[in-house]
Order: C-alpha cells, then structure tokens, then sequence
C-alpha cells in the first residue's frame, strides 16, 4: 500500500477553494455560462460571489454549465502520474453529469502515456456537498495512514 496519492475531484464537491488547498485536494472546475458562449471555469475564472451576484443583476438569464473535459481531467492527472503518485479521483454521479467519462477516458489516455500509473476513477453516486464530504472523508483517510490500493 502506498499512504501517498493524490485526491482529485470535479467542482460537484462545491468545497471552498482554502479548504482544498489545505487538504491538498485538486478540484477540477466544472465550466459555466451566461450568454451560452463564453465558458468560464467555475471558481479559477468566476468566483462564487461573482456568480450569484450575476444572477441577481440579470434576472430571467439562466446559466449553464459544461462539464469538464478530457484534457481538463489529463492535465490534473499527468503532474502526479509522471512524479509517480498515484491518483484517487471522485466524480459527481453518473446520473447527473458526464464528468466521471470525461475522467476515465483521460486515465485510458494517461495510461497509453505512463502505462505504470495507478489512477482509481470513482463515481461519488452523489452531488454537492455529499460528494464534498467523500472528498473530505477520504482525505481524513488519507491523512490517518490509509494507502492507495
């Protein structure tokens, strides 16, 4: 078992940006939109703030979101693989977004790369602040001695 990998979630885990950072967690951000053309990344482009406070000045514009990609998902990935740490990633539920394919097709490219990596993709089969509280569970884990199987 080895106790040091790296946890990685998308933006469903709605965990604040500080909190993550301390637990060492890297949140892939999901994109949104309010003109259904420009695409920001969720927290890194468009703060929390910054996005409520859009939708209280432009009332009757309903925003959309995008899930991250691929290449979003092999670029969180890639660091930690070529270092040779091993990568738990968890995604929002399979019923409400396509992210966790998004994941798992990057691992399959990760894995024609870096054939060695260890990356585990899993669906949290749960949204928002319930997957937060896997990502955290899974940290407290972490930081108790857990390893990566």
């Amino acid at each position: 078992m080895d106790s040091h990998f790296q946890i990685i979630s998308d933006g469903s885990c709605d965990l604040p940006p500080e909190l993550a950072r301390e637990k060492k967690i890297r949140v892939v951000p999901f994109y949104v939109s309010f003109d259904e053309k420009t695409y920001q990344k969720e927290v890194e482009e468009v703060g929390v703030r910054e996005f409520y406070q859009k939708m209280v000045d432009n009332p009757g514009v309903y925003p959309k979101s995008s899930l991250p990609g691929i290449q979003d998902y092999y670029d969180a990935f890639e660091p930690y693989v070529k270092e040779d740490i091993p990568v738990f990633c968890i995604c929002i539920t399979t019923k409400f977004s396509g992210s966790m394919q998004s994941a798992l097709t990057a691992k399959d490219l990760i894995l024609e790369k870096y054939p060695h990596s260890r990356i585990q993709v899993t669906d949290a089969t749960v949204n928002t602040v319930l997957q937060g509280l896997l990502v955290l569970e899974a940290a407290a884990l972490q930081e108790s001695g857990a390893g990566f199987c």
